[in-house]
């Protein structure tokens, strides 16, 4: 028995050293860290160099070197999963590998038609302890309806707010404003991967970075920050609900930021909250409204645009892109002016540009059919009790079919119609029927 234990233990590094390297070399200068991965790696999905760069707060060179590499496995390890190649790396938090398991088959369920044999083998695995300075938890904040939702949830627990990349002025000025504690993280994620070839690679998958890697990678940027500064628990606000994967055609939406991924990962032990996945944008703007209501606060100002500001432009919303209006309607669907929440236009000048806007449109994912469907819904359903002022806007909104606008590439069918509860297992704080509610 001893010898067998001897000859295990003697072939496994022997194992590993036929691997693939993932990393070639890293460098840290002060605050910033930049990764050089294996050749065959880089050749084949990398745009450029990874790299980010904390805060002053944060001493990079004393950290581990399996806190410091977590940024870069989040945004590789689909890719490792989906390459059916074994790679290894020399040391993984070992929180973060058992966490990556469950997402790893959160993956192979969810995007079923692809396959994620791929593996990426550390050396060792090392228990790192987060020091709890305190009890105040990070979080992510944009300035956005998401994570302005979440901030208003959890106000008086003092979050200490980051930012990924250069923060608006509206998010600074309000972190400002109520004396919370802002930091910036800089890192370019969205450059990082060839993402044009990763979007075409597989039938589940819209947008490899939303899809695969989004979630992952914005808690895992955020583990060197939060291990330095002793921050026990991480909000991000959700982007949907239970029920925004459910469609008319029985198909599911490819994006999977969610719960399952989110909360199922604990790199050092760190709590992850998904905040809240059972409240739809509609929700949120009554749930601010109610909330600076009885706090005698005013309506914060939201900045949602997708497209950049232009020079000159009176405010970061840009008042025509669809996720401008999109947010606007969220608004007037619960009988408020956008005004308040920093949009110029009142709702008899959005009426008119939103009708002629969506004359033409084609919503190109499954995402922003759910949306509107939302604003739909909550109309039909509250319409009496919504201004006189808007009822003819709101009964031509609510004649709209806006699944006929769905325009999208034709995917496989599921083997089983998508269901919730086949995941219960991976998070069993799954609310009952959540497909339903």
């Amino acid at each position: 028995m001893f010898f067998l234990k001897y000859l295990v233990l003697l072939f496994f590094p022997l194992t590993l050293s036929a691997l693939l390297p993932l990393i070639e070399s890293k460098t840290i200068e002060n605050n910033l860290v930049r990764f050089h991965l294996s050749r065959e790696f880089s050749q084949k999905y990398v745009n450029e160099e990874f790299y980010v760069s904390y805060p002053k707060e944060v001493d990079v060179p004393n950290l581990p070197s399996s806190i410091v590499e977590a940024p870069l496995i989040s945004y590789t390890i689909a890719i490792i999963w989906f390459s059916g190649e074994e790679y290894t790396i020399d040391e993984m938090d070992e929180d973060l590998y058992y966490s990556l398991k469950k997402v790893k088959e959160f993956f192979k369920r969810y995007f079923c038609n692809t396959s994620w044999n791929g593996e990426l083998k550390p050396k060792r695995l090392v228990k790192n302890i987060l020091s709890k300075k305190g009890s105040r938890p990070g979080m992510l904040y944009t300035a956005g309806l998401d994570s302005t939702t979440t901030l208003c949830r959890h106000f008086d627990e003092n979050p200490v707010l980051i930012s990924f990349n250069d923060p608006n002025e509206i998010a600074a000025d309000f972190a400002k404003n109520n004396n919370f504690d802002f930091y910036t993280i800089y890192v370019n994620h969205e450059q990082f991967l060839k993402r044009n070839y990763l979007n075409s690679l597989s039938c589940d998958i819209d947008d490899w970075l939303w899809d695969t890697s989004l979630g992952l990678g914005w808690i895992e940027i955020a583990t060197p920050f939060l291990y330095a500064m002793g921050l026990p628990t991480f909000y991000i606000g959700s982007d949907n609900h239970w029920r925004a994967n459910t469609f008319p055609d029985g198909k599911v939406m490819h994006r999977a930021c969610c719960p399952l991924i989110d909360e199922n990962v604990s790199p050092m032990g760190l709590q992850v909250k998904h905040d809240p996945f059972d409240m739809t944008r509609v929700d949120k703007v009554k749930y601010i409204s109610a909330f600076c209501r009885n706090r005698h606060l005013p309506k914060p100002k939201l900045t949602v645009c997708w497209q950049q500001k232009i020079p000159g432009q009176a405010t970061l919303n840009c008042h025509q892109c669809e996720k401008c209006f999109r947010t606007m309607l969220n608004i007037v669907a619960t009988g408020e002016d956008p005004r308040d929440y920093g949009f110029t236009l009142s709702p008899k000048e959005l009426f008119p540009r939103f009708r002629s806007f969506i004359t033409n449109f084609k919503m190109k994912t499954r995402v922003i059919y759910t949306l509107f469907r939302d604003i739909q819904e909550h109309i039909k359903k509250n319409i009496r009790k919504l201004p006189n002022d808007y009822r003819p806007f709101y009964k031509w909104f609510i004649s709209l079919d806006l699944w006929k606008m769905v325009e999208e590439a034709p995917r496989p069918n599921r083997p089983t119609p998508f269901n919730w509860e086949d995941y219960r297992d991976l998070y069993p704080e799954m609310p009952p029927n959540a497909s339903l509610s």
